[in-house]
């Protein structure tokens, strides 16, 4: 859903433009003057949503930049809420000290046969 169309105004229309667009259609599809029309109710919901991104300079921003807003930032960013599972898992609760203890290399590790000697001259 394009935000800038939702709301009928250009791309480069200014905090008034969108907010007088806004206010018109939210007056328009509003619930309570189109009780019962499911399909205002759910106009009214993406006129809000629009505005809602649109009307605040730092969601604006990114949504121009990458075509969409979220709470988390761009896809994969690792903002708030971000998952530990898909392409970009982290390794958040892993403890790599098992692996890397000193004299043995942690549990069950076992160097292979001449590691660690000195390099021949």
């Amino acid at each position: 859903m394009d935000f800038y169309e939702t709301l009928g105004v250009k791309r480069d229309a200014s905090a008034d433009d969108i907010r007088k667009a806004y206010r018109k259609l939210a007056r328009k599809h509003h619930p309570d003057l189109n009780p019962g029309d499911k399909s205002a109710e759910d106009r009214f919901k993406k006129v809000q949503e629009a505005y809602d991104v649109l009307s605040d300079p730092k969601k604006k921003q990114m949504y121009d930049q990458v075509g969409f807003y979220s709470e988390n930032g761009a896809p994969g960013a690792g903002g708030r809420g971000a998952s530990s599972s898909g392409p970009n898992m982290g390794f958040g609760g892993f403890d790599f000290s098992d692996i890397f203890k000193q004299g043995g290399g942690g549990a069950g590790y076992a160097p292979p046969p001449g590691a660690g000697a000195a390099p021949e001259e």
